[in-house]
């Protein structure tokens, strides 16, 4: 069951309409930490074509984020035509939740909230009853891809955290020659309790950063198999 919650505002919160105005509590739907308030419920935003992100307009409505910066990215859409995107992500894990056009928050005009990043309720605060992190991925042919970060020459092999973005693991082999990759193929092996035949890896973004193939596991049952293997 959700956690019922209170919440006191001041008059600095109540929408141009009057005091008397409703606000709207939205929270992270991984982390549950709150992020936006507002006069207006998700459901009744225009949404864009592009990518079904909920568009807030500012000019018409209450906007109070409690965010972090996430960076700008640029993304093509169409032949000829880049996107800049200004991202926004939840204080509490990190998930992106948001994006703007401008740089300077306060001129936005618009904040596009991504679809399906945030909740009306607080989730339980067990974390095998949160969503599973887009770090953890079904993906065609029932496999599950984990993106990896990879710390080496640590003091031991360990899980020391998973969030939105990706399941950081320490081995205590060095990078090169892959002696880092086969050791992390058999310590992924013995959390998730299967053979290296039944996971691949594959390169990653950058030189830290690693996929995992797994088969014969679902989403749900990875993430949980990670969780309780964190060593922090």
């Amino acid at each position: 069951m959700p956690k019922r919650t209170t919440h006191t505002y001041s008059s600095e919160d109540a929408a141009k309409e009057g005091p008397e105005s409703d606000l709207f509590v939205y929270y992270c739907k991984l982390c549950s930490s709150h992020v936006l308030i507002s006069d207006t419920q998700l459901q009744k935003m225009p949404r864009r074509k592009t990518d079904k992100a909920y568009v807030l307009d500012k000019q018409k409505h209450l906007a109070r984020l409690n965010i972090k910066e996430s960076g700008k990215i640029l993304l093509k859409r169409g032949e000829g035509k880049v996107e800049k995107q200004f991202r926004m992500a939840c204080k509490g894990c990190e998930l992106f939740v948001c994006y703007r056009s401008e740089e300077d928050l306060d001129n936005a005009s618009f904040i596009y909230i991504i679809d399906g990043a945030l909740s009306s309720v607080v989730t339980e605060t067990n974390p095998q009853d949160a969503p599973v992190p887009p770090c953890i991925s079904q993906i065609d042919g029932g496999l599950v891809q984990v993106a990896i970060e990879v710390e080496d020459r640590a003091q031991r092999s360990a899980i020391t955290r998973v969030n939105a973005d990706d399941v950081r693991v320490s081995v205590a082999a060095p990078a090169a020659r892959g002696e880092a990759n086969s050791e992390l193929l058999e310590f992924m092996g013995k959390v998730l309790g299967l053979r290296l035949s039944q996971m691949t890896l594959q390169r990653g973004w950058n030189n830290k950063s690693k996929l995992l193939i797994i088969e014969d596991l679902s989403a749900r049952e990875v993430y949980e198999k990670l969780l309780e293997a964190v060593q922090p």
